[in-house]
């Protein structure tokens, strides 16, 4: 997509990894948990490396989010970090849960009828 080409890394051997797709694919994510109403469960991926950037994937769609890169540079230490953070988060907004944020900037928005709820 063109918007990979514009990032100042995307020309480098390999592929693009990490921070570079954390925004490209948390809108894929919102869109396709919209399109599906949130009835399957989804993967939120690329670009978390922090409590914060796995809330926002939840909170978008996600049921489950995958860490990779940030894995593969800072080991195992980065997982209880980021639990930590993502705790954090969670009681930050009022959820007692994961599962109560999934989607939830979907459950906030107004539809073309004016309530809350499904945009389409």
């Amino acid at each position: 997509p063109a918007a990979d080409g514009r990032h100042p890394v995307a020309n480098e051997a390999g592929g693009l990894s990490g921070k570079p797709l954390f925004e490209m694919s948390t809108a894929a994510l919102a869109d396709m948990y919209r399109l599906t109403r949130g009835k399957i469960p989804l993967i939120g991926c690329g670009g978390v490396s922090t409590g914060e950037d796995a809330y926002q994937k939840i909170r978008a769609g996600a049921s489950l989010v995958q860490i990779y890169t940030s894995m593969a540079y800072e080991g195992p230490i980065v997982v209880p970090r980021i639990k930590e953070e993502l705790a954090a988060c969670l009681i930050r907004d009022g959820f007692s849960s994961v599962a109560q944020a999934v989607g939830a900037d979907h459950k906030a928005a107004k539809g073309p009828d004016g309530k809350k709820g499904w945009l389409w």
